[in-house]
């Protein structure tokens, strides 16, 4: 069993929260990825977007 708690969601970003965010996302035709071992197991892992 995992020790990992389960992601809770953040609230919206608001104008009082300086600076804003940068997210970047790739088209889903041409998306790069990586190899990520889970579980013994090799996957695939398209990414989706990038955020600072």
């Amino acid at each position: 069993m995992s020790t990992v708690p389960e992601p809770e969601v953040a609230r919206p970003w608001r104008p009082e929260d300086e600076p804003r965010p940068k997210v970047w996302t790739w088209p889903r035709t041409d998306r790069p990825a990586l190899w990520v071992r889970s579980h013994g197991a090799e996957r695939y892992a398209p990414i989706v977007a990038k955020q600072e």
